[in-house]
């Protein structure tokens, strides 16, 4: 339907739409990029306007805020079930239905006694201290407004280390005449809200995609940082600026006397 040469292309500029933070940026971003593949590839574009912008038009990153984006979880829990309960074997109906109930009892009966617990907060990982350790380190210059109790901060996204108040103004307006203009501007400045309350910090929200996916993000626990709302743990501190993490456990000391 699309010619190879256009595919990567084409796929790219998919992606980009769907990381849409709310409704008026998708539609106006899928105009443009009907505009613009509807001059070569206007099969696919008929098709694409049917099923992916009228028939099925909920799968941009914005559509449903603090709402799973992938079903990962859902995975999690249907691997945990063969393995645990059903022992990977195919179960005739009735038998399943039994078994269905006896899981969802015993579910139950953890959170009851405390076996399990529903976290209520955030949990900030070490990986992601880390990362907003490094981001407040970048010394990136931030503009903010202040609204009732939240107040709002523009940050350069990327390698960019400034902003100024037009390219606020044109992220704000949406001053995008194209779709590469789009994909150029929607997505170089970040905006983060944060409780004027610093005790409140863990309830700030960020418009970036890391934020969507795992409603939190380095933007927000650098924020904090920042403005001394919080104090990172010492091991976030270890990792040269510009390094990740890899995963497991930090390395323990060694013995005295012994090179490290």
């Amino acid at each position: 339907m699309v010619e190879k040469s256009k595919q990567e292309d084409l796929v790219n500029d998919i992606e980009s739409l769907q990381l849409a933070q709310n409704e008026r940026i998708f539609m106006k971003a899928s105009k443009l990029f009907v505009k613009k593949w509807s001059k070569t590839e206007l099969n696919f574009i008929e098709y694409f306007q049917n099923e992916w912008l009228t028939t099925h038009n909920a799968w941009y990153e914005g559509v449903g805020h603090f709402t799973p984006s992938t079903n990962n979880a859902l995975e999690a829990t249907n691997n945990v079930i063969k393995k645990e309960n059903t022992l990977r074997e195919r179960l005739p109906v009735s038998r399943f239905k039994v078994l269905a109930f006896e899981i969802v009892e015993k579910w139950s009966k953890c959170y009851e006694r405390g076996l399990k617990q529903y976290n209520y907060k955030q949990i900030i990982s070490l990986e992601l201290w880390t990362s907003g350790y490094q981001w407040v380190k970048s010394n990136k210059s931030i503009l903010s407004t202040e609204c009732d109790n939240l107040v709002q901060y523009y940050i350069p996204a990327g390698n960019e280390t400034k902003i100024t108040n037009g390219e606020i103004d044109v992220v704000k307006k949406m001053k995008w005449y194209s779709f590469d203009q789009y994909k150029k501007k929607a997505f170089n400045i970040w905006s983060v809200t944060l409780p004027v309350d610093k005790l409140k910090w863990l309830e700030g929200v960020c418009n970036c995609p890391a934020f969507f996916k795992k409603f939190m993000c380095k933007h927000v626990v650098g924020m904090a940082i920042r403005l001394n709302y919080c104090k990172p743990p010492p091991a976030a501190k270890n990792i040269k600026i510009g390094e990740k993490r890899r995963r497991g456990r930090p390395a323990k000391s060694k013995k005295a006397l012994l090179m490290q």
